[in-house]
């Protein structure tokens, strides 16, 4: 008995897992207009050259790495520019 009344209940959740099974959701295309980025403030920029043969060359090292930081930052400012008049 008990196996037949288990038989019935798997029956019966099959019925119900195929009646889901037949919807079929269809994603809907969106338009996206991203925005342009130029191309100079994503390409990668060289790393400093090193002399380091004394103190002065590892302030200069250390001088254009700064440069690099700030123009890093600069770079990403006017991204986040271009990213916000799209909208």
């Amino acid at each position: 008995m008990r196996k037949q009344v288990t038989g019935l209940i798997a029956i019966c959740l099959m019925g119900l897992l195929t009646g889901c099974a037949s919807f079929s959701d269809q994603a809907m295309p969106l338009e996206c207009n991203s925005p342009q980025v130029p191309a100079h403030l994503t390409n990668e920029l060289p790393a400093p050259t090193w002399i380091l043969q004394s103190n002065k060359g590892l302030l200069l090292l250390l001088a254009e790495y700064e440069a690099l930081r700030r123009r890093f930052n600069a770079d990403r400012a006017a991204v986040v520019e271009i990213l916000m008049s799209q909208d």
